[in-house]
């Protein structure tokens, strides 16, 4: 039941799924819109001929439709429409398609039957497909880890077969290239949110169902989506949801925490709360946090320890004056405030959204006496941007900043937040959140 309302909450017709309105043809976004009344109806022939057609206009989408909306039907599916559409898909022969459908049609088909012969040769099928190189288009091991559960469930595995093939899903996955460093585009920040929330998942996983070594909580713990992770999440959120029957996991450093805690390792669990209130600065984690660094530090100050770390956690601040109407802002020079900068457009329907909001919040620094925080907004690729400021009495400072001011911050999606420590690093603020939250949590202003 619960599967069935995450269900019907994320296969909201759209043809932005996946994909970016203003690049998606129209056919391309109607072809992609039907495939979901197709597949309800078992129209089989008819599914298969618009994939093949919409993945020869815009593959993406193609992908994101089978991974994000197909995938939540499969265990509901009491005619077997969807297997009988893998099925048929597969044998037009695509080898593109059949690389990306192959592991989702394999659970398919395990889901599909009891048959205890048919069960033991899907394990060897799984074994064969555990050879290929990771797929990040086929979201291969989301489908992998499916199918252990279900064959789990249906008891034709055992526990030590289990573990075998989770370590070497593991090992697949831990061939990706940017599991610790941070890329520098979009492409491979998506790809590296996804590695390692799945890595994550499968190291909590076989804590939880196969053996309680400390080593797997920690490296679940280690995978736990990081802040650049979460400027993705969206990357990793139907796994979260398909993954985890009673509600998505988006992280996974609290468990390992409380294990620590109970180890009494001080040290090791102000070292995680740490990160965990670095990844999400909620009141509830600063809190914890605190607590723990006052009880191994009583004569330390908690606020100079936390700006440290933020500080830690951030990239060198561009070296550039950026002018504003009455003042200029100086990069180049170490400041003792906090500087918070909202980056947007007026051609941004999210960005404007905010706006009010961020006018709000501007207003009500500029009443707090002596504020350690410094707010300004960069307008990128507006259009009379002074009637537009005008016009709906917004009064936060503002600067019409180039691609080349853009490209410095690495702004690939608006709006984009940045807040500026007083020792000169800088650090991105997740999209979707509650930014005032983080800012205020950060700097901790209250």
């Amino acid at each position: 039941m619960i599967m069935k309302k995450i269900f019907l909450t994320l296969i909201i017709s759209s043809c932005m799924i996946g994909s970016n309105l203003a690049q998606t043809s129209k056919k391309a976004c109607k072809l992609s819109n039907s495939l979901y009344k197709l597949w309800d109806k078992g129209k089989i022939d008819k599914a298969t001929e618009l994939s093949l057609e919409l993945y020869r206009i815009d593959p993406p989408m193609l992908v994101e439709r089978i991974h994000n909306t197909l995938a939540f039907q499969i265990k509901n599916d009491p005619n077997q429409y969807r297997l009988k559409y893998f099925e048929k898909l597969y044998n037009e022969d695509n080898q593109e398609i059949n690389k990306i459908i192959a592991p989702m049609y394999l659970w398919s088909k395990t889901v599909n039957t009891n048959n205890k012969t048919v069960l033991k040769s899907i394990v060897k099928e799984l074994n064969s497909l555990l050879k290929d190189s990771s797929n990040y288009n086929s979201r291969a091991e989301r489908y992998y880890i499916l199918i252990l559960n279900e064959l789990a469930e249906k008891n034709s595995i055992d526990n030590k077969t289990r573990e075998n093939l989770i370590i070497r899903i593991i090992q697949k996955l831990e061939t990706y290239s940017f599991l610790v460093d941070i890329p520098s585009n979009r492409k491979e920040s998506k790809k590296r949110a996804w590695h390692r929330y799945i890595l994550a998942f499968c190291y909590d996983y076989l804590y939880t169902n196969i053996d309680h070594k400390e080593e797997y909580l920690k490296m679940a713990s280690d995978y736990s989506p990081d802040l650049n992770d979460r400027l993705y999440e969206s990357t990793y959120f139907y796994d979260a949801n398909i993954l985890n029957e009673n509600g998505p996991i988006l992280e996974f450093k609290t468990k390992y925490q409380k294990y620590i805690a109970n180890n009494n390792s001080e040290t090791e669990t102000l070292d995680l709360l740490s990160e965990i209130a670095f990844s999400n600065p909620s009141e509830n984690n600063i809190e914890a946090l605190q607590e723990c660094f006052v009880k191994i530090n009583s004569d330390g100050e908690f606020k100079t320890y936390w700006e440290k770390y933020v500080n830690g956690k951030g990239k060198a601040v561009p070296a550039v004056t950026i002018k504003f109407e009455n003042e200029e802002l100086d990069l180049t020079k170490k400041s003792d405030e906090w500087i918070y900068i909202d980056v947007w457009g007026t051609w941004c329907k999210p960005c404007c959204k905010e706006l009010p909001q961020l006018q709000s919040f501007y207003l009500a620094n500029q009443d707090v006496s002596n504020s350690k925080l410094k707010i300004y907004t960069l307008s990128f690729g507006s259009k009379n941007l002074s009637n537009f400021m005008s016009k709906n009495k917004y009064t936060f400072p503002v600067s019409e900043i180039d691609k080349k001011t853009n490209n410095l911050f690495e702004i690939s999606a608006y709006p984009t937040k940045i807040l500026i420590t007083p020792s000169g690093n800088y650090i991105k603020i997740p999209h979707g959140v509650n930014w005032k939250m983080y800012i205020e949590n950060y700097t901790l202003m209250n």
